[in-house]
């Protein structure tokens, strides 16, 4: 059965991994006015944001890079200066391959409970977080399961060894298919996937909702 899709963002000028791809199935229908999309990793690009906002839900968007504080940007769009990992603190990140930072980052579970979403479905989630996916999808799994049986929709720009053709011991190809396929136990599949030479975006969806 083929799936109706929508491209979000990544219009004109912005960056290729600006494009970021919903589904339209009746099961996952965004009801206008009562839809909730987490976007973490903005980098200044707000095309992703501004259509999400035009479809009628709030948003909650996440960037510590960008040196900007907390602020409402727009009516449905709210800011936070904030990363997302596997833990709370700070992180040291590189930024543009030029130097690092150390820069604030949460779980998934924190952020969402300071939200005040803890309990409610999260129709869509957006990471282009650079690298730290492996960790947030792991404590997802180990640590959030009950959150992640929230979210209809997750997409993640994922960054694995095998893309760059490295198959070496400590590779992390073995652990990103290994918490793939435990995506796939909690219920979700692959309604997308693409491909460049530094990166994989791929969107699943939970069954049954």
């Amino acid at each position: 059965m083929a799936v109706a899709q929508v491209q979000l963002g990544g219009w004109l000028d912005a960056p290729d991994d600006g494009r970021k791809f919903l589904c339209l199935d009746e099961r996952f229908r965004l009801d206008r006015g009562d839809c909730v999309v987490l976007s973490f990793g903005v980098n200044n690009e707000w095309s992703f944001e501004d259509d999400v906002e035009r479809l009628g839900c709030k948003v909650y968007a996440f960037d510590p890079s960008m040196g900007v504080p907390d602020h409402q940007r727009s009516p449905s769009i709210r800011f936070f200066g904030l990363g997302i990992s596997d833990f709370q603190g700070e992180m040291n990140v590189r930024i543009e391959k030029k130097y690092t930072m150390e820069l604030p980052v949460d779980r998934y579970e924190n952020i969402v409970r300071r939200l005040g979403l803890e309990g409610r479905v999260i129709d869509y989630v957006k990471m282009d977080i650079e690298l730290a996916e492996l960790d947030v999808l792991r404590d997802l799994l180990d640590d959030s399961p009950h959150l992640l049986r929230n979210i209809k929709q997750i997409a993640f720009e994922v960054h694995h060894d095998l893309l760059e053709g490295r198959m070496r011991a400590g590779s992390n190809v073995q652990a990103f298919w290994t918490l793939f396929h435990r995506l796939e136990c909690a219920g979700f599949r692959i309604l997308h996937s693409r491909r460049t030479w530094k990166w994989q975006e791929m969107v699943w969806a939970r069954d049954g909702i």
